[in-house]
């Protein structure tokens, strides 16, 4: 069995998230379309996993682009994890 831990909505989220994208848009933001907070943890008010969800929008073929330039900087591509 597996705990999943749920807090109440943290307002620090919005900031993690900010890091976040300041760390990864210089490494990969000329090849990208948008770069979007997304899930639980983005919706204010909501309790959430504590986890920051992303999604990077590319244009076709820029993926393999992402994943190496995300690579270097210690990022590991996962797949779509069943989504």
């Amino acid at each position: 069995m597996r705990t999943i831990i749920v807090e109440p909505y943290n307002p620090k989220w919005i900031d993690e998230f900010e890091k976040i994208k300041n760390e990864i848009l210089p490494i990969i933001g000329s090849d990208i379309i948008s770069f979007e907070h997304v899930g639980s943890t983005s919706v204010a008010g909501l309790w959430a996993k504590p986890i920051i969800d992303i999604d990077v929008i590319v244009d076709d073929g820029k993926l393999p682009i992402i994943m190496e330039k995300l690579a270097r900087i210690g990022y590991a591509h996962r797949g779509d994890l069943g989504i």
